[in-house]
């Protein structure tokens, strides 16, 4: 569906603006072959290893940098089309380390880039009652957010919230959909993702050429609402409603049953 809507052709330069463990990028150098090229960045810099092999087998058709997509402007360039795939990838949820999952006993960090700002941990042990109130009800859609800012600041008296199981201990359930709502409020919250997206799109848009399509894939109605007013507002919506994995697709990769895909092409 994203190559159809962004229809990458040969000659043709595209961005994609999140990287992850390269699997969009792959797919439009194909497309786009054999001239087109992808120029792909991503904050993450383990996201860093999985550029390696796409720089081997397509040369200069591939350039990768470590920056985040509300920064593509500095990449000077202009593009066909722009891919943004607001998920994280498997990789960093499986095997980061930094505590993205409630499943695995890892330190509290959640930081797509561990060399600048607050992780969650620290986030857990300075923020105001009522700001952790607000991450929850907002960034999580969690009604008693203002019970679990109380038991976080009990706890954090006590002794830190460290790991992602001390954390899963003070909310008290080991349901998945509530641990993880509370985990995406506070990766949100952690990584000014809601401000990051709006910035974002208009930074892409930006380096778009007439006629260029932008296309984002989106995991929670936060985002999703942020992208369809951008794309209504600012682009030719390509997209009545947002397009859904399959039923095949989800059999095969549970993760995209939430994933939503909008387009709009730039006038």
């Amino acid at each position: 569906e994203v190559l159809e809507l962004l229809g990458p052709k040969t000659g043709g330069l595209y961005l994609d603006g999140t990287f992850g463990g390269g699997g969009h990028t792959q797919a439009l150098l194909e497309a786009s072959s054999p001239r087109g090229k992808v120029i792909a960045v991503d904050r993450d810099e383990q996201t860093e290893e999985f550029a390696k092999p796409l720089i081997e087998r397509y040369g200069r058709r591939f350039q990768f940098e470590i920056l985040r997509y509300d920064q593509v402007e500095k990449l000077d360039a202009l593009f066909d089309g722009a891919l943004l795939d607001l998920g994280l990838s498997s990789d960093q949820l499986d095997a980061s380390g930094r505590g993205f999952s409630y499943s695995r006993n890892e330190p509290l960090d959640m930081r797509f880039d561990t060399s600048h700002g607050q992780n969650a941990s620290q986030l857990l042990s300075q923020a105001t009652p009522q700001d952790l109130e607000r991450i929850f009800r907002e960034y999580g859609e969690d009604r008693h957010g203002g019970q679990l800012a109380r038991k976080i600041v009990a706890r954090r008296r006590q002794e830190p919230i460290r790991t992602t199981f001390d954390l899963v201990g003070v909310i008290g359930t080991t349901q998945p959909k509530v641990l993880s709502k509370i985990f995406q409020a506070l990766r949100i919250a952690v990584n000014d993702e809601l401000t990051r997206l709006s910035q974002g799109l208009t930074a892409v848009t930006n380096c778009l050429k007439p006629g260029g399509v932008l296309a984002v894939i989106s995991f929670h109605s936060l985002e999703d609402r942020i992208v369809k007013e951008f794309v209504r507002s600012h682009l030719e919506p390509m997209t009545k409603k947002p397009i859904v994995a399959s039923e095949r697709e989800i059999l095969i990769n549970p993760r995209a049953r939430s994933a939503k895909l909008r387009a709009g092409r730039k006038s």
